[in-house]
């Protein structure tokens, strides 16, 4: 685990995107820096496919990101496609529905355990749905698929908790942004961790 300054989250985020990856980003302002990294990649003209459990996707801060690096917004959104779940039936209905063959720099799911967090959905199901969609994403990046993984909001009770805790241990890298000065990576399956 190392911890490094706030200021370089971005960068190393960016540095950790790799193909047959998957990376978790957890913490307060997680979305955001999912959502600017979508917005980077598409000023660097590369698709990405944003799947919003969270529905914080935020197309203004996507066409920000573009003007202040002197981009065109209108063509930077077009390189990301999203599609948004409102409910735990519908994320894992997407996540199954991805293919590895398909043409994004990056898959990315915010708020991947949002849904499943909600109340309304028994334990039992949204623990059958959550591993199940675990299972499929882990396979996924087997077989050459980038994965981005953001989620911000944490449980509002701690019988769910456990999700967030087997997202990050199946996960290669985890990037924690626990404070306003610092953030932790922590490497924990794979290949070495190569962001410095």
């Amino acid at each position: 685990m190392r911890t490094l300054p706030i200021s370089s989250a971005a960068r190393a985020a960016r540095a950790l995107i790799l193909p047959s990856r998957m990376v978790t980003i957890c913490g307060d302002q997680a979305w955001s820096l999912g959502v600017y990294l979508a917005a980077q990649m598409a000023c660097e003209c590369e698709q990405s496919l944003y799947l919003c459990g969270d529905n914080r996707f935020d197309p203004y801060a996507v066409a920000r990101c573009a003007r202040a690096q002197q981009k065109s917004p209108e063509e930077a959104l077009g390189r990301i496609f999203v599609s948004r779940a409102f409910t735990a039936y519908q994320l894992d209905e997407l996540i199954h529905r991805l293919n590895p063959e398909s043409f994004y720099g990056v898959v990315i799911v915010s708020g991947i355990c949002t849904t499943f967090f909600d109340e309304d959905v028994t334990r039992n199901d949204a623990a059958r749905m959550f591993y199940r969609s675990l299972c499929r994403l882990r396979d996924l990046s087997r077989e050459g698929l980038t994965l981005l993984f953001t989620q911000s909001e944490i449980p509002k009770r701690t019988q769910r908790a456990y999700f967030l805790t087997d997202l990050c241990r199946a996960s290669d890298v985890v990037m924690r942004l626990e404070g306003e000065r610092s953030f932790t990576l922590e490497h924990r399956r794979g290949r070495p961790m190569t962001a410095e």
